[in-house]
């Protein structure tokens, strides 16, 4: 067991990192063969004219984010990163989308993970990739939506990337908190303040969990440290300013129009508390059980160097839960209802955050309250050792053979290898020669006829009014867009 565990302690790192690039080779393959779709020509349309004719990009990505602004939806920012869509420049750039996600998503999880073990904990770089890996793999592997959440740009810059960033918003606060000199509290506080400015004006789910963390903060510091307050205030306000303005917007008011009976504040409250308590007994599979076992004896050291002795694990887990419920609020009050798969995404990825902390809290109440009051802890603990390679082999026996053909990495690569994929885009691509053809004023397309699960979206329809066939015809410039019958 002792060898097994230097090994562990000494290696276990460089795998992890191993098998998460492994894992994410076929999910960024698959991008080569994505494709715009329906809102990407919406929202990509003015800044493509603005390169095609030679004007100000800039200007158009403006333009973009005032009319939709002032006519549908408040959340400026986001619409400005729906705007630069690679399709704005090429469609052969799309594969860019599932890159730049990731990106997001996996630099916001380490930097945050990094700060909270290495600085907060005391601990080494090591337990941060024990801590970070795992919850990517989760994360990435078992997405309700990953077409939304990777390979759709309009969808996943709206949510995902904006998770990632609201990630690295999080982890500036803990900076702050953590911050013993003037420099550090600078570091902070600058680059944070265009993150809180991002998050604030894109989704509000994000936007009001960092409001909500971003709070908790500002009454510590205001409680405890108070020469952080108005560093706290300012990072805090580069947030909730722009929540404001994207919440006040014109355009919320005409799409909450469109909702014919709104649940109000109270039962918004409810349904989203009862919407967490469903997400969290039904979200849990075979190999989270596996990961989060094997992430005991890391999160077990995590417990170790603090000095706090973790009272009330019971109300640390109620108030936990909340904010994690308080999530789903947002669209519940907007447009009474839980939201589209790419909005579930993101909080499913909080999900694993909040069982996460809930093990740390409940595993350092064990070591501070209970062990001690136990006879021989020493013994029981190697008990538990011993335990534990006997439940990991059987709970990943067990769970690999139940969860594997629902993973992200394994969809992607039976699309790569069963041709699909690139027969997709085959079929996409062969449209660019009729639509790139200023003589051709009304082309007529087959439909699509192969659809991987990944990749495909939406599609044109036969009918010309159709709104998809409106936004593509718009978009190259054609008198209609349509489907043979």
């Amino acid at each position: 067991m002792e060898a097994i565990r230097a090994f562990w302690q000494k290696y276990g790192p460089w795998l992890l990192l191993a098998l998460l690039a492994a894992s994410l080779v076929s999910i960024l393959l698959l991008g080569r063969y994505d494709w715009p779709s329906s809102d990407d020509y919406c929202y990509a349309y003015r800044p493509h004219e603005a390169l095609l004719q030679g004007g100000n990009f800039l200007g158009a990505v403006w333009y973009t984010m005032w009319g939709y602004y002032q006519s549908w939806q408040g959340t400026f920012m986001a619409l400005g990163l729906m705007a630069v869509t690679p399709l704005a420049v090429s469609e052969y750039l799309y594969w860019l989308t599932p890159v730049v996600m990731l990106a997001s998503l996996c630099l916001g999880t380490f930097k945050l993970t990094d700060t909270l073990v290495r600085r907060g904990l005391g601990s080494t770089w090591r337990q941060t990739v024990f801590v970070a890996v795992p919850i990517l793999l989760l994360s990435i592997q078992f997405v309700p939506s990953p077409k939304d959440s990777f390979y759709w740009w309009n969808g996943a810059v709206y949510y995902t990337f904006t998770y990632g960033i609201m990630l690295l918003l999080a982890e500036r606060f803990a900076a702050l908190k953590l911050a013993r000199t003037r420099r550090q509290v600078l570091w902070a506080v600058l680059p944070g303040i265009p993150a809180g400015i991002l998050v604030g004006g894109s989704n509000y789910v994000s936007a009001l969990l960092a409001t909500l963390i971003g709070g908790l903060f500002l009454l510590w510091f205001l409680w405890r440290e108070r020469g952080k307050f108005f560093p706290g205030l300012v990072l805090f306000l580069s947030l909730a300013v722009p929540f404001a303005i994207s919440f006040l917007s014109p355009g919320n008011q005409v799409r909450q129009d469109t909702v014919t009976e709104p649940l109000g504040a109270v039962g918004a409250v409810a349904l989203s508390i009862l919407q967490a308590g469903k997400d969290c007994l039904t979200w849990p599979n075979w190999v989270s059980l596996f990961v989060f076992a094997l992430l005991i004896p890391a999160v077990w050291g995590l417990t170790g160097r603090v000095k706090f002795s973790f009272p009330l694990p019971l109300a640390f887990s109620v108030f936990t839960f909340l904010l994690f419920a308080a999530q789903n609020a947002p669209h519940f009050y907007a447009l009474s209802q839980a939201g589209p798969e790419r909005l579930r995404s993101i909080v499913y990825y909080a999900f694993y955050w909040l069982v996460l902390l809930n093990l740390w809290y409940w595993l350092g109440w064990l070591r501070r309250a209970a062990l001690p009051r136990v006879k021989e802890p020493e013994r029981l603990l190697r008990r538990c050792r011993l335990a534990v390679p006997v439940l990991l082999v059987l709970l990943a026996a067990v769970g690999l053979g139940r969860c594997w053909a629902s993973m992200t990495s394994v969809r992607a690569a039976a699309a790569l290898a069963d041709g699909s994929a690139a027969a997709y885009y085959q079929e996409q691509t062969a449209r660019m020669d009729a639509l790139l053809d200023e003589t051709v004023t009304d082309p007529v397309f087959a439909p699509i006829q192969v659809r991987p699960p990944l990749l495909y979206n939406s599609d044109i329809t036969a009918d010309p009014a159709d709104w998809r066939n409106n936004l593509m015809r718009m978009f190259y410039h054609k008198n209609s867009v349509t489907l043979a019958q």
